[in-house]
């Protein structure tokens, strides 16, 4: 029963275009002891730009992904501000749906909490103030500076939060909410990326540049335990990078108030085996990730011309040049880890 549920539900992701593949990792597993914060993100929206938000009398500063069309930055979809409180959310499909006249919210919520939120403990608060209904169906993944973080599964009255402990040092979560019961979507990129990371919790080794650079170029599929990634020509089924894939986006905790000048957002723009990860901060944001009059920014429209490339279609299913996809990933991932490279040895 467990195998045919996970492939109705592969079927069933693979034809929706919200999903979203995401964890939070406590400095516990990972190989420089700092929290992380990630997010594989689809969309229909696949053309984004990053942009910086300056700090005001009441409100703090803060970095953040957009849609192109939000040409006001409205509508944050993963993001950290000056204090060291980062927020990203997940698309659920299986809690209490909003009224269609009153939903799609978590942009506006997410921008919300960047400008006020300093800590987990505030954006309960948040959730807790807000008039109701929010308008949202969605796990909300924060992290801040004091150590704290953990997933709230929330909908339009209620949430259900589960903490960063010594019980929990990383939660993973898809398109479902476990407080939702049965039902949501996003099964098959679960027990991926359960599988991809199980080494590297055993070692503590996990890093931003493996969830960016490793996980979202992965093309291993757990339904049937193989890596697609030799193969000829390729069905875009349930991977955790997806022809809708728009934004593999990884923030870098601390661990302490003092430390958030050291926080980055590193940052691959567009369907991530086609992409180069670069670092943001609130001091620095590459060019090519700023909107621009065009729509969006550089590094998705290119990304865009690249992924075309690759995919072809045939009635609405996508399908992958893999040997051609593979020769653009594996030199852009290579330019991605001297991005890395670069940024760290720069900061020493």
């Amino acid at each position: 029963m467990r195998n045919f549920l996970t492939l109705c539900f592969a079927i069933l992701s693979g034809l929706y275009s919200l999903a979203c593949t995401s964890a939070i990792i406590s400095g516990a597993l990972t190989r420089d002891g700092r929290p992380i914060l990630w997010k594989n993100r689809d969309t229909s929206h696949l053309v984004n730009y990053v942009a910086i938000t300056e700090a005001t009398d009441s409100t703090h500063a803060y970095v953040a992904l957009y849609n192109s069309q939000d040409t006001i930055a409205a509508e944050a979809w993963i993001g950290y501000n000056d204090a060291g409180f980062a927020i990203m959310n997940i698309a659920s499909y299986n809690l209490n749906h909003p009224a269609d006249n009153w939903k799609d919210r978590e942009g506006f919520l997410m921008t919300k909490a960047l400008a006020y939120c300093t800590t987990v403990d505030d954006f309960q608060i948040l959730l807790k103030s807000l008039p109701k209904p929010l308008g949202v169906e969605a796990n909300f993944g924060v992290i801040d500076a004091y150590g704290n973080g953990g997933f709230f599964e929330t909908d339009d009255l209620n949430f259900t939060f589960y903490p960063l402990d010594n019980q929990n040092r990383i939660i993973i979560r898809t398109n479902f909410s476990v407080s939702g019961g049965d039902g949501g979507l996003g099964y098959v990129r679960y027990d991926n990326a359960c599988h991809l990371l199980a080494p590297h919790i055993d070692n503590s080794d996990i890093s931003p540049e493996l969830l960016t650079d490793s996980l979202s170029r992965s093309f291993y599929y757990s339904p049937d335990s193989s890596d697609k990634s030799t193969e000829e020509i390729v069905l875009d089924k349930d991977f955790i990078p997806r022809h809708s894939t728009s934004a593999s986006i990884a923030i870098e905790g601390v661990n302490s108030p003092d430390e958030t000048n050291q926080m980055v957002m590193w940052t691959l723009m567009g369907y991530p085996p086609c992409g180069i990860t670069q670092p943001v901060t609130l001091d620095s944001l590459p060019d090519n990730l700023i909107a621009d009059d065009l729509g969006g920014c550089k590094a998705s429209r290119d990304n865009l011309l690249l992924k075309e490339k690759v995919f072809y279609k045939k009635g609405r299913q996508w399908f992958i040049k893999m040997p051609e996809l593979q020769h653009i990933s594996n030199r852009n991932k290579t330019k991605s880890l001297n991005n890395y490279q670069r940024f760290r040895t720069n900061k020493k």
